[in-house]
């Protein structure tokens, strides 16, 4: 009977799921959803309830036979063959979005989506709308809206990494009302505002049901969650032990964009830094009352979508064109990138994005650095000895920095391995400021690290070249003086084609 009016298959976690024939909604068979439909059409059929411990027998052997197949299940967004689709979430219905290379359109869907008990549906966006009245709705600063604006459009594709979108400010700033609006622009759900998670397993099982992990009020967040933000932006697995079991394990995979408020930043681990892009809310002085927004809000919102939709189209088709030096790529240079698309979609020079990034990251930085006693005393050493690059040994170094410790430090390392680890960690940081601290390895019975400012290293490799160069051409002056011919034939002169060079 249910095979008559379902396909039964699972997904990459081994989750059995069945999909309706006649609508293309997705279930899970262990959802309150599926259990609801099967006990209808059970009364239906037969008129009378079905018995428990029938239920339970039905339901295994449902699962013996979706694990037969296996197909791909996304939660609201999915990449596919260059195609990026959004699940509208219409009750009884499987319509989509698709975005393509310069346009938008909406179908049925021929992908898999699942829907969890609290997800919600999205309005049906409008062809030619306009993302203008978000900003009346969210507090973002003018000069950072292109920022929120690719990162909305990178949520809406799901085969790069994710970067992580924290927004901080003081009491009166919108925070909550400007992260809902985000949120329900793209994965509307019952509780689009979430505490922050107890444990990395917490945010794990949100993210397996969410497509946009939405954390408010974070005061602090300890470093395992941190950790597994970052799994989660960029695409890892979570495991741990079945319960009632010895040696099976139950795996989670999956790859999710975040974001988060706060009255302070918290993200401060370097590794989390890199990935995240940091909003500061300015104080709002002319508040409207709370129901007005909402009100505003739902009957600006297809337009908004559909704004939304015709600005990632546009930078779909733009993206291709997109490129930057290496020097100046940064981690997360494909959403760098798709940044630049975005600005010219908006009527923006590519480079307003580059600015406006480049701005956060900094901010960043400095957080980044200020967290770490080891990283703010290295960069107090090397701007007490801007022209000295040195190379001591790590316990040396532990002593040399010693006296550039910050005071009321309680996290200072007591060992060389432990200095050695902090330098490692704060070594990509203070890289962007200029200061080199590279780790050398182990020179004799020692382990060696290299301190020093970045313009030193290159102006002594400058140097370097010089001395090279200038004993290139006394080699060559002592063999015209000695070559018994008198005189050697110049070589042909080259150049270098201005088609070479990239204008962005």
């Amino acid at each position: 009977f249910v095979q008559t009016f379902n396909e039964l298959f699972h997904d990459k976690n081994d989750i059995a799921y069945a999909r309706n024939a006649e609508t293309g909604e997705v279930r899970s068979l262990a959802s309150k959803a599926f259990r609801h439909w099967l006990t209808s059409a059970f009364y239906q059929q037969h008129e009378r309830a079905i018995r428990d411990q029938s239920l339970r027998e039905a339901r295994m052997t449902l699962e013996g036979i979706a694990m037969q197949e296996q197909r791909s299940v996304h939660v609201r967004v999915a990449s596919v063959n260059g195609q990026h689709w959004i699940d509208l979430a219409e009750p009884g219905q499987s319509a989509a979005i698709c975005i393509m290379p310069g346009k938008w359109a909406i179908f049925d869907s021929p992908v898999m989506f699942s829907r969890s008990e609290s997800a919600q549906s999205l309005p049906r966006p409008i062809l030619g709308g306009s993302i203008e009245p978000l900003w009346r709705i969210a507090n973002i600063p003018k000069h950072q809206q292109i920022l929120v604006a690719a990162w909305l459009v990178e949520c809406l594709r799901a085969d790069t990494p994710f970067p992580i979108l924290e927004m901080f400010g003081e009491q009166g700033c919108a925070k909550s009302t400007t992260q809902s609006a985000l949120r329900r622009l793209i994965d509307p759900n019952a509780a689009d505002l979430r505490a922050a998670p107890k444990s990395a397993e917490d945010l794990y099982v949100t993210g397996g049901t969410n497509h946009i992990l939405s954390i408010e009020n974070v005061s602090h967040l300890p470093a395992p969650i941190q950790d597994a933000l970052c799994v989660i932006a960029t695409g890892g697995g979570f495991a741990k032990r079945k319960l009632y079991s010895d040696s099976e394990e139950i795996v989670i995979t999956l790859k999710r964009p975040a974001i988060l408020n706060g009255i302070v930043p918290a993200i401060t681990q370097q590794d989390a830094v890199s990935r995240a892009i940091s909003i500061e809310l300015p104080v709002i002085t002319d508040a409207s009352p709370k129901d007005k927004l909402e009100a505003d809000y739902e009957r600006h919102q297809p337009g908004i979508l559909g704004g939304l939709l015709d600005i990632a189209a546009k930078a779909f088709e733009y993206l291709p064109d997109m490129s930057l030096p290496a020097e100046q790529r940064p981690r997360l240079v494909e959403f760098a990138y798709l940044g630049m698309a975005v600005a010219k979609a908006m009527n923006q020079p590519p480079e307003s994005f580059v600015e406006q990034f480049n701005a956060a990251r900094q901010d960043g930085l400095e957080r980044t650095l200020d967290a770490s006693p080891v990283a703010s005393a290295i960069r107090d050493w090397a701007e007490t000895k801007r022209d000295l690059i040195e190379e001591h040994s790590v316990k040396d170094w532990l002593n040399i920095l010693q006296g550039f410790k910050p005071t009321n430090s309680g996290s200072w390392p007591n060992t060389p391995k432990g200095l050695g680890d902090a330098m490692r960690r704060a070594a990509p940081a203070l890289r962007q400021l200029g200061i080199e601290c590279k780790y050398l390895g182990k020179i004799g019975s020692t382990v060696k690290w290299r301190i020093g400012q970045r313009k030193s290293l290159v102006q002594s490799h400058q140097c370097l070249e010089v001395v090279q160069n200038n004993a290139k051409q006394d080699e060559v002056a002592t063999s015209l003086t000695s070559d018994p011919r008198g005189s050697i034939d110049p070589p042909p002169k080259t150049g270098i084609s201005a088609g070479n060079r990239r204008v962005f």
